[in-house]
């Protein structure tokens, strides 16, 4: 009777110890992880080629299927990962630069994407109908719209604005944008600035990019003209799900000029529905700090959500990309905001944005007042 106590006790203190993985070697280890790819096991894939990992054993046709299976389960950041993995087992080989174009895609990296369609063979690239230049690549139009201080002291400014993407090959391409922005002050003083910006970016390598652009500011107060010139650089890039970038511009206007350095950093979960958070802090010599605090995720495949806050006196303030300059004598202190892009087709993207801004009147510090800015934009891919 003791004994069988004793046998019944040993077994199921046994059930509850934790199994031992299982020790492969190369050949166990191709043989086990393809099976469970042509049966489309795709969980169980992944879960044994990372023990198989762990276990230090590597190899081309290892990180493809886990890769592949990850992108079968629509996690495109860890397909990225694991087709890169495998690219250092063999950079030409056409199945994982195949893979690491899509990945670009569905994620909507466009450089990354464009990086990997260069070295496709020319059978893949005419499949794909890709092309190394495309001089009309993407075309944008927006339009913001912000409640004046009040009807005398400050209309409700438009800001109107058109780009067009040229892709000059495979890793280089030519943004251009031109905008205009109007506004009058007590009922008398009307302001027209007429803008145009232009960004070259380059991928040196697939997850490193670079960027220079020049925005000209052409602006007119009754008639009498004042012109300012901003230059901008940026270094950018990815590892696995991290991001980070580096910036700095200078803006001159008739009277001064004003440097600003940047600092941003990011992070995707992409189990979380692709939810990303990031951080970027721009010294405003001069001024101080603005702040960015963002959070996105997409609640559809069509559909991306975010919202942000940015503090901090943005005087002369250059955000995204050089596209924008702040630089109206009303600065603004605090912004928050939300956007909504809805990807209706293949080439078709609808955006929204809704920001509450506080802003400061130049002349009268102390007293700020408060606006809503909405805007709204289409962007076509060709």
């Amino acid at each position: 009777m003791h004994k069988i106590i004793f046998i019944t006790i040993l077994a199921s203190f046994c059930l509850v110890l934790p199994a031992k993985s299982a020790e492969y070697n190369y050949s166990s280890a191709d043989s086990i992880t393809y099976q469970l790819f042509i049966q489309g096991d795709w969980n169980n894939l992944i879960k044994t080629g990372n023990e198989i990992l762990k276990q230090n054993i590597d190899f081309k046709t290892l990180q493809q299927r886990i890769g592949y299976a990850w992108f079968m389960k629509e996690n495109y950041l860890m397909s990225r990962w694991h087709y890169s993995k495998a690219l250092k087992f063999d950079a030409t080989d056409e199945i994982t630069n195949v893979y690491l174009y899509y990945t670009g895609l569905y994620t909507g990296d466009e450089s990354f994407m464009r990086y990997y369609a260069g070295r496709l063979n020319d059978e893949d690239k005419k499949a794909l109908k890709i092309k190394p230049f495309r001089w009309v690549d993407a075309v944008d139009v927006e339009y913001n719209y912000k409640t004046g201080y009040d009807s005398y002291s400050r209309s409700a400014p438009n800001y109107y604005r058109l780009g067009i993407n040229t892709q000059l090959g495979y890793r280089l391409s030519l943004y251009q944008t031109a905008s205009s922005f109007n506004q009058t002050f007590y009922s008398t003083t009307n302001v027209v600035q007429n803008e145009y910006y232009a960004l070259l970016s380059w991928n040196p390598l697939a997850d490193l990019s670079l960027h220079t652009g020049y925005h000209f500011l052409g602006s007119t107060v009754d008639a009498v003209n004042y012109n300012a010139h901003m230059f901008y650089g940026k270094a950018a890039y990815r590892y696995h799900i991290f991001d980070g970038s580096v910036s700095a511009s200078s803006y001159t206007n008739s009277t001064d000029t004003y440097h600003q350095i940047g600092f941003h950093l990011g992070a995707t979960i992409p189990e979380l529905k692709n939810l990303y958070l990031s951080a970027a802090v721009d010294t405003l010599f001069g001024t101080g700090l603005v702040t960015t605090f963002s959070a996105g995720f997409a609640p559809d495949k069509s559909l991306w959500f975010s919202a942000y806050t940015t503090q901090g006196k943005q005087i002369n303030y250059v955000n995204m990309n050089g596209i924008y300059v702040y630089n109206s004598s009303d600065y603004a202190t605090s912004k928050m905001g939300a956007s909504l892009f809805w990807y209706a087709k293949k080439h078709l993207t609808l955006y929204a944005n809704y920001s509450y801004e506080e802003k400061n009147i130049t002349e009268y510090v102390t007293d700020p007042y408060y606006q809503h800015s909405i805007t709204g934009g289409i962007i076509w891919k060709f």
